[in-house]
């Protein structure tokens, strides 16, 4: 039996290769010799008495981080992970605070070369230029990392009832890395993320994600309020300058300055409320088409949780084979490029077609 590494019941130091060692002849237990004639007998009387033999413990057990809760965020990329992990699995930054000599790299583990093999091996990684003898150029390096698709979140755990985060990403298909992490944030701390892409395109993002009913909503607001604050620019505050032009014999609005077209409109508005109300109607329109897209930005990523985890549910209660289960992940879920490069169309027309009427 090798003995190496264990420790000796008396001294308690692991035993290394070159030792002397000795055996207890009736358990079986192992001594260093100076020990064991140091104590004159074996130590475990209560295994003579039974009859019983010596045996060595047990190793630890490493702790399953597969099943563990994910709430250690990397400081270096932000992903979770695991709650006893030590290091990033993606970076393999440390995630105790201690000083990292050792990444979770392949790159870190290699037997020594000549000085000449180190230079072409970093110049192979890295991408040098120009490369020296003997290597071949194949662009900018190697992946420094694997990427992690999950965002760091584990396939098997609970989105919602009947769904795992592993089924949410089916469903979105498309930069899972982002909204799995997102969800995960949002089910265990209730940490809302602002969305950018949300924010910016409100309907148009809800359409792309194919939310189509709260898409067709947003995007039904936000048309009434482009349309009104046009019409309002034309009848209200058009209107109402010509209207305190005339008030003041004011004929051609070209020969005054902004100082002079400022004075007018303030000395006609201030005792008329409802011309200021129509004068400032295109204003509030825009402000409230912004109040729209910084909700959906604060609630986009709710919003499209709620509908994955809808959308896999009715999926799972629908399907009755597992090709029947992929063929609806598929269509249903990723995203619709066609509804973005409509939208985008129906944009520039909006913008142009006034300037060619």
């Amino acid at each position: 039996m090798d003995y190496k590494g264990i420790k000796c019941p008396v001294c308690e130091k692991p035993m290394l290769e070159d030792d002397d060692i000795v055996v207890c002849p009736e358990c079986g237990a192992p001594y260093h010799r100076a020990c064991y004639m140091e104590k004159g007998s074996c130590i475990f009387t209560e295994l003579h008495e039974k009859g019983e033999n010596w045996m060595p413990p047990a190793p630890p057990t490493a702790p399953n981080t597969v099943s563990e809760i994910k709430d250690q965020e990397c400081p270096n990329c932000g992903v979770l992970n695991a709650h006893s992990a030590m290091f990033c699995n993606i970076c393999g930054t440390s995630l105790t605070g201690e000083p990292t000599p050792h990444r979770n790299s392949p790159y870190n583990h290699h037997t020594p070369h000549s000085a000449a093999e180190e230079e072409r091996r970093d110049a192979a990684q890295t991408g040098s230029y120009p490369p020296p003898p003997g290597v071949t150029f194949h662009g900018f390096g190697a992946m420094p990392f694997q990427f992690d698709s999950m965002g760091g979140v584990n396939p098997a755990d609970p989105l919602a009832e009947n769904v795992s985060y592993g089924d949410a990403s089916k469903l979105v298909q498309q930069n899972t890395s982002y909204y799995m992490s997102v969800f995960h944030m949002q089910q265990k701390f209730n940490h809302r993320k602002f969305n950018f892409s949300a924010f910016l395109f409100s309907g148009g993002w809800l359409l792309y994600r194919k939310q189509y009913k709260s898409g067709l909503i947003v995007t039904g607001i936000m048309v009434v309020l482009y349309l009104l604050q046009m019409l309002f620019s034309q009848i209200g505050t058009v209107e109402v300058t010509m209207r305190a032009l005339d008030s003041f014999g004011a004929v051609n609005q070209a020969d005054m300055t902004n100082v002079q077209l400022y004075t007018y409109l303030t000395e006609y508005l201030v005792d008329k409320p409802t011309e200021f109300l129509l004068f400032s109607s295109p204003l509030i329109c825009s402000g409230l088409m912004l109040l729209v897209m910084v909700v959906i930005g604060f609630i986009g990523n709710r919003l499209y949780m709620n509908h994955c985890i809808r959308t896999v549910q009715k999926i799972k209660a629908e399907a009755q084979t597992e090709s029947d289960l992929e063929a609806a992940y598929l269509s249903c879920g990723g995203v619709n490029i066609a509804v973005a490069f409509v939208l985008m169309l129906c944009y520039m027309i909006s913008q142009w077609l006034p300037m060619l009427l």
